[in-house]
């Protein structure tokens, strides 16, 4: 008989969706990991009788898929989720909070805001996130991610240069963080370092702010930089009526046909909203083989329409890498990439009145492979086959949004969703285990939570009032 290879884990008894090429499912399914690599998938009986697993996790033929890439995200804004009014309008927002939000914020308050937005990502099925560009400390980002033992790419902060657009992102005068050229310069690429280790769970990458606030000088050195790195190119753009006003205005012609002319536009950009594309813009999306990461929970939010006119199911159809995007704690309010996939899904059918518009296995190719490659990282992730890096979620069977089993992806996407999330592993180590953090104490998250909440709502000197005045303690005796 032939001897069995030793691995150190085997996830068995699962529905496993593998999102290879072939979208291959295995009912009674079966994932073998060593180290840090997947070295098989299929049937758990062939699983078994090749391997020696350290540890077995039996997921009950709960569904097993890759992890999902979160593609626009804001890990630091997390300390303000619900503390903004829902009935404020867009243009409000920025001089009203994020203005004097971000000016309160120091390194650690940075740290606690991302370690509570990656365990929401893990507890959500994320493995993998994109950070914005927006966190004036990339560091302390990647040592929450860190210590969640999550995937993560950072960029360099708030690189941005336009000063005279009075709607565009310049327009938040951050102290920390001045809109100049020589400034966004002199920080371009400083996060690449971090490539350096092929094993790093954190990465860096080139991101602008995008949304009318880039010159072109910056916008292609941007370019240049992400090239010369091998590492995608991530900003803002076409978001909502303004911002695309202002660089029509600007450049004398729609944006993303000025971006292409310059020479910006490439096969490694990933532009998050894209809510606003015209006729001329469609050619150079399709033709550059770009990324778009679709945010329809920041749309909805904030009424810009992006659901109404926005042309993602269109663009995914001829072929455009469209993934998911969360956004920020007051855009989407909740860091889920499965539910702007079923989003995706609601809007897309909306908009077309198509009923097949988009499907179920659509949003799950949105979350996965597609983020995947949007990150720059689909040689490594995306995908369960061997040779990929071990990034997987186990989902519970015993939830009653999972039953009837009948479709399992069709009711993973539209009933099960985040609730179902049991087991997450990473890099092949298991960082969630029963929806908790198996490498930090959850309670430790929260009380750094508030301790930086007070903190930084204290210098604010911000306080938002219910609108349902809750009973005093004493008045209520």
């Amino acid at each position: 008989m032939n001897a069995k290879s030793p691995i150190d884990l085997a996830v068995v008894h699962g529905y496993v969706v593998t999102m290879d090429d072939d979208r291959r499912v295995f009912r009674d399914g079966a994932v073998a990991v060593a180290d840090r690599e997947i070295v098989a998938v299929g049937t758990t009986a062939e699983v078994l009788a090749a391997y020696e697993p350290a540890r077995t996790i039996d997921a009950r033929g709960g569904v097993v898929h890759p992890g999902f890439v979160e593609t626009h995200t804001h890990v630091t804004y997390h300390l303000g989720r619900a503390a903004v009014p829902d009935t404020l309008q867009f243009h409000e927002i920025e001089p009203r909070f994020f203005q004097p939000y971000l000016n309160a914020l120091d390194d650690d308050d940075e740290h606690a805001a991302a370690l509570l937005a990656c365990f929401e990502m893990v507890r959500n099925g994320t493995t993998c996130f994109l950070e914005a560009g927006t966190a004036f400390s990339p560091a302390a980002v990647a040592a929450a991610a860190e210590a969640i033992g999550m995937r993560g790419l950072v960029a360099d902060p708030f690189l941005w240069d336009v000063t005279e657009n009075e709607d565009g992102y310049s327009a938040l005068g951050l102290d920390r963080a001045p809109a100049d050229t020589r400034r966004a310069l002199d920080l371009l690429g400083n996060e690449l370092w971090r490539n350096r280790d092929p094993d790093a769970l954190v990465r860096g990458h080139v991101a602008v702010q995008g949304m009318g606030s880039a010159t072109d000088e910056l916008e292609r050195a941007a370019k240049a930089a992400a090239d010369e790195a091998g590492v995608v190119l991530n900003q803002h753009q076409s978001y909502y009526q303004v911002d695309v006003a202002g660089d029509d205005a600007r450049h004398g012609r729609h944006p993303l046909v000025h971006l292409h002319d310059i020479g910006v536009l490439g096969d490694n950009c990933v532009f998050a909203h894209m809510n606003i594309v015209r006729d001329d813009e469609v050619a150079p999306i399709v033709d550059s083989d770009m990324s778009i990461a679709w945010c329809p929970g920041a749309s909805m939010t904030w009424a810009v329409g992006g659901t109404l006119h926005g042309r993602h199911a269109e663009l995914y159809h001829r072929g455009v890498n469209v993934a998911l995007g969360s956004d920020s704690s007051n855009w989407g309010y909740r860091f889920d990439v499965g539910l702007q996939g079923y989003l995706a899904v609601l809007t897309a059918r909306e908009r077309s009145g198509d009923r097949a518009a988009l499907v179920a296995e659509d949003a799950l190719t949105m979350a996965t492979v597609n983020g995947a490659r949007a990150v720059g990282l689909a040689d490594r992730i995306g995908s369960l086959e061997p040779g990929k890096r071990a990034d997987l979620v186990i989902r519970a069977p015993d939830v009653p949004e999972a039953h009837p089993v009948h479709d399992p992806i069709i009711g993973l996407v539209y009933s099960a969703r985040s609730k179902s999330v049991h087991t997450v592993v990473i890099d092949g180590r298991v960082v969630l285990e029963g929806g908790r953090p198996t490498l930090i104490d959850a309670d430790a998250i929260f009380t750094a939570v508030a301790r930086s909440t007070r903190t930084v709502f204290d210098r604010m000197g911000y306080r938002i009032e219910p609108r349902w005045k809750p009973v005093d303690p004493e008045e209520g005796r």
